[in-house]
């Protein structure tokens, strides 16, 4: 589709990875372009394909996802970059590389969800409107 958000994982292979997959393979309008276990093969998947949205882990090998968090956005500054993090303390450092969001590991689907929509690349809900009828006086 025309419409689909490009959507890349870097964490390593098991648990988180595969259930991040899962959640975001249940969201129809994402399209998983592809998932690596580093940041020189996100850096690369990256280049390749420009995704919208980036999920980092900060458990990539050898702490390198604020470097690798700092050069996506250098190459690529409209890629979304989302930093799925083991705890809170990392969110200032997570900003400064250049983050565009945070989300603590075991967040719900609905955390997730909320999260892309607050970053512009899913459609946010159509406030409901109400038809009043008009009363003959």
């Amino acid at each position: 589709m025309d419409n689909d958000i490009l959507t890349l994982v870097a964490a390593r292979p098991g648990r988180v990875r595969d259930g991040l997959q899962a959640l975001l393979e249940a969201i129809p309008q994402i399209e998983m372009i592809d998932h690596v276990g580093d940041g020189a093969s996100a850096i690369k998947s990256v280049v390749e394909h420009r995704p919208a949205l980036v999920l980092l882990d900060t458990n990539l090998p050898g702490d390198e996802v604020w470097a690798v968090l700092r050069q996506i956005k250098a190459q690529w500054p409209q890629a979304r970059c989302l930093i799925m993090s083991d705890s809170g303390q990392q969110r200032r450092a997570a900003k400064a590389a250049g983050a565009d969001g945070m989300l603590l590991k075991g967040f719900l689907a609905a955390e997730l969800v909320a999260v892309i929509k607050k970053l512009k690349l899913l459609p946010q809900e159509k406030p409901q409107t109400r038809m009043f009828g008009w009363r003959d006086h």
